[in-house]
């Protein structure tokens, strides 16, 4: 994909963040989260909830450090010095973005169904946007080397962005809005990162 065409979805995501932020409180807004509800909690279960909170741990921010400094780690093994880099500055966004917009629209978490206690605002979910940023980035490191299987891998890191942000709806400690939004924006970091290190990356054998 060229930069150009990078830098247009980065614009994209961008937009639809915003109209997503706009909304997100309007009588739209509030019926998508109102439906999207009761299709999710309507497949609630024993096993489903351990599931979901085992996906949930998976997307604190001491796993997602844990999980950086381990792919890092790997990165800098095989001397992947434009790879390391854009991890790094991807979750480094992250972790500036999640609070500063949190504070910025700070919207009140669901108060109904809640099957675990958290503090902080809603919007937009840290979670979804924190896996969106770093499996999005993985996903985009698996592209640009020449492993095999790179088809499943990738979708094996849509999965885990997928899974940990419906667990945050299922739990009841964000409204599908909150996650909808950081799964965009987390989308905006990584594709607006891989434009700006665009012409670095290269197609490398980890294998």
């Amino acid at each position: 994909m060229s930069r150009s065409k990078k830098m247009s979805l980065f614009l994209v995501f961008t937009l639809i963040f915003g109209v997503i932020a706009i909304f997100h409180e309007s009588r739209l807004g509030r019926w998508i989260d109102r439906e999207v509800y009761e299709f999710i909690y309507a497949s609630e279960s024993f096993i489903t909830t351990a599931l979901m909170l085992g996906f949930t741990q998976l997307g604190e921010v001491l796993s997602m450090i844990v999980m950086s400094l381990i792919l890092i780690s790997i990165l800098m093994l095989y001397k992947l010095k434009i790879h390391t880099l854009f991890i790094l500055i991807s979750m480094m966004a992250s972790s500036v973005l999640i609070p500063v917009l949190k504070n910025s629209f700070d919207r009140e978490r669901p108060s109904m169904l809640r099957l675990i206690e958290i503090s902080g605002f809603s919007f937009p979910s840290g979670h979804a946007m924190g896996s969106t940023i770093f499996f999005g980035s993985l996903a985009t490191i698996i592209k640009n080397t020449d492993l095999n299987n790179k088809a499943l891998l990738m979708t094996v890191c849509a999965t885990f962005i997928l899974m940990i942000s419906s667990s945050r709806v299922y739990l009841g400690v964000h409204y599908p809005t909150d996650v909808l939004a950081g799964v965009v924006i987390g989308l905006a970091v990584v594709v607006g990162t891989s434009a700006v290190l665009h012409k670095k990356f290269k197609k490398t054998a980890l294998i």
